[in-house]
């Protein structure tokens, strides 16, 4: 497994890494679909959900990685996130709720695993269509449609959580970029609401 999965050789986030492949049959599916069509395996972005993000973001700061301004803000939805990178690294995506928020899915996530662990793991693939195919026929279930429309700079869909004592623990996404690196807040507040809906096949790409 340590070889198939990309590490960056920091104990850390390798650490964490590792973790949620050994814990994600969806991740696991991937990896032996990658091997299959002979695809690369990269990861777009690892993401952390926690109670206070300046606070669980410190660790990686000292580490190298650093904020630059990049933050999404659902206040609707009671959630808001940052986004750190370092060179050479995935960036990271670090979520929480407004303290206010009632009935919040992130506080809810952290009560029950805590924030030493991944909640995602997104990888990057060309075609994002032809990966959902390809997964599906390998057994992988997903959470809804690709949230983005085909040509457009960013596409993403989640796979259904995996459940750990009957309630949705993690999620891998695939990623589909075309010249942008950055995140549509749009989509992510629709992506968050799918990691805790009821699993689907999406529909059949036209």
């Amino acid at each position: 497994m340590n070889k198939e999965i990309p590490l960056y050789g920091d104990l850390l986030i390798d650490i964490l890494i590792e973790d949620f492949f050994l814990e994600s049959s969806a991740g696991r599916l991937y990896i032996d679909t990658c091997k299959q069509h002979g695809w690369p395996f990269i990861i777009d972005h690892i993401t952390v959900r926690c109670l206070d993000i300046n606070r669980r973001a410190e660790v990686f700061l000292k580490k190298g990685y650093l904020y630059q301004g990049e933050m999404i803000e659902y206040k609707d939805q009671g959630w808001w996130a940052k986004i750190y990178r370092k060179a050479g690294f995935p960036p990271l995506f670090v979520d929480q709720a407004y303290e206010d928020a009632k009935e919040a899915i992130i506080p809810a996530w952290v009560k029950k695993f805590g924030e030493d662990i991944l909640h995602h793991v997104a990888v990057l693939v060309a075609d994002i269509d032809k990966t959902v195919d390809a997964l599906l026929k390998n057994g992988v279930v997903f959470s809804g449609e690709v949230v983005g429309a085909r040509g457009s700079r960013l596409r993403q869909i989640f796979t259904a959580a995996e459940l750990r004592d009957g309630s949705a623990f993690t999620v891998l996404e695939l990623t589909e970029r075309n010249d942008y690196d950055g995140f549509y807040p749009e989509q992510a507040n629709r992506l968050m609401e799918s990691s805790t809906g009821a699993s689907k096949a999406p529909s059949t790409p036209s």
